[in-house]
């Protein structure tokens, strides 16, 4: 939705605001790319997406400019293995422009308020993928736009900021899918819409960018539903409307597209956001195949992240790119008590022990370690790891001879792979 709310209800000028790049650090890491893949099937700025149990993505409502301009009620379908969409037969209740959508623990997506042509909705409904339908559930208490979604860790979705019908907000309101009904949540440290959202480690949720109803911002929060406070972090490059944010793995976020808030342009900038160190960074990261604002980003069951739909040159688009992830095939050989790993990007090499939890007539315990976790970064190439026992690690491995060994490679900026070898002895 343009931020020159005058012109909301006329088919579009695009008058948004995004991110731009930091500068790349030294040392780079395993460079991952954008790649095309198919189109939705029509035109969507602003949509919503979410993943579904079964690793495809819905990707609901939005704006589509061509002609005089359709606030829209359907949705597509992307399937990861084809790389293509589909229409899906259900329709929402309204179109919905900028709705708040989320996943839910029961393999349900929340898609809630929106701008339906003539005022913003507060209605909501989910979507379930096992009758491919959508069902109505309680009203926001606040009708809204342009509305960051993301879950919380205990299943419930955080709902901040918006656009109300000529209102900024800073509240936020929280959807139990238990009762299916929202109630109000903690209030933000700003008055803000088009803010892209992101899940990081621990459960916390990162907030970057948005409008404040008369500038674009280019601060970022932290929220950390532990004890429901914003805490500020790194701000953007630039100021930024409506860039799109989605989970990385090893708990990072990536922060792509949006326009850039001083030359009042679309980008293609992707960023990283390290929550270890609260920094951003485009080292290792190419940026977007297509400018865009406005777009739907989700990552995928196997660390990819598809961004899709949004706006760029005045009119709404169709086109869709996936980000790649390092690939996290190994070889692995053991020779003594040290395991040598062949590996073609940089990453984190590991030997650990196989323990898991047993039942016992008691109750659950865990097995007693035998390896203990050592750790070494290297590659492309080959990588070296010691294989350390624990004294009882030890002396199993003295009485029997052999002994069981987890290897786990997790590329930098990629999803860890695992292996279980046999350490024998003379080996």
């Amino acid at each position: 939705m343009p931020k020159g709310r005058s012109s909301r209800f006329l088919p579009f000028v695009a008058f948004c605001a995004a991110l731009l790049v930091a500068p790349a650090s030294a040392g780079a890491v395993n460079q991952v790319t954008f790649s095309q893949v198919g189109n939705l099937t029509r035109d969507r700025e602003y949509p919503g997406a979410a993943l579904l149990p079964d690793g495809r993505v819905l990707v609901a409502g939005g704006y589509d400019s061509n002609g005089l301009g359709i606030y829209l009620d359907s949705a597509d379908l992307f399937d990861p293995k084809t790389g293509t969409f589909s229409p899906l037969g259900a329709t929402m209740s309204v179109g919905r422009y900028a709705p708040s959508v989320a996943s839910l623990p029961d393999g349900r997506v929340l898609v809630a308020g929106g701008y339906q042509g003539s005022q913003d909705v507060a209605s909501a409904q989910v979507f379930d993928p096992k009758s491919g339908t959508f069902s109505d559930v309680g009203s926001l208490g606040s009708a809204r736009d342009s509305a960051f979604a993301a879950p919380l860790p205990d299943g419930r979705v955080l709902i901040g900021g918006g656009y109300s019908n000529g209102d900024t907000l800073d509240s936020t309101e929280i959807f139990n899918p238990q009762t299916n009904s929202f109630s109000p949540g903690p209030g933000m440290p700003v008055h803000t819409y088009g803010t892209a959202a992101a899940v990081i480690s621990g459960g916390k949720i990162l907030l970057a960018g948005g409008y404040n109803g008369s500038d674009d911002l280019a601060s970022s929060f932290v929220f950390d539903p532990s004890n429901s406070t914003f805490t500020p972090v790194i701000s953007l490059p630039v100021p930024s409307y409506a860039p799109a944010g989605a989970s990385l793995p090893q708990g990072r976020a990536l922060i792509v597209g949006g326009e850039d808030g001083n030359v009042i342009d679309e980008t293609t900038t992707a960023l990283i956001f390290e929550p270890a160190t609260s920094s951003l960074s485009t080292s290792g990261i190419s940026g977007l195949i297509h400018k865009r604002e406005e777009a739907a980003a989700v990552e995928l069951n196997d660390g990819r992240v598809l961004v899709a739909g949004g706006w760029a040159d005045d009119h709404s688009i169709d086109t869709a790119e996936v980000l790649s992830v390092p690939s996290n095939s190994f070889k692995a050989k053991l020779k003594g008590q040290k395991v040598t790993l062949k590996v073609s990007t940089q990453g984190v090499a590991q030997t650990t022990d196989t323990s898991t939890k047993v039942a016992t007539t008691a109750k659950k315990k865990k097995k007693p370690k035998l390896v203990k976790t050592t750790k070494k970064r290297g590659g492309p190439g080959k990588i070296t790891v010691k294989i350390k026992l624990t004294k009882r690690g030890a002396a199993q491995f003295a009485g029997k001879g052999k002994l069981r060994v987890r290897v786990v490679y997790t590329p930098d900026q990629g999803v860890a792979a695992t292996k279980k070898l046999k350490l024998r002895a003379g080996t």
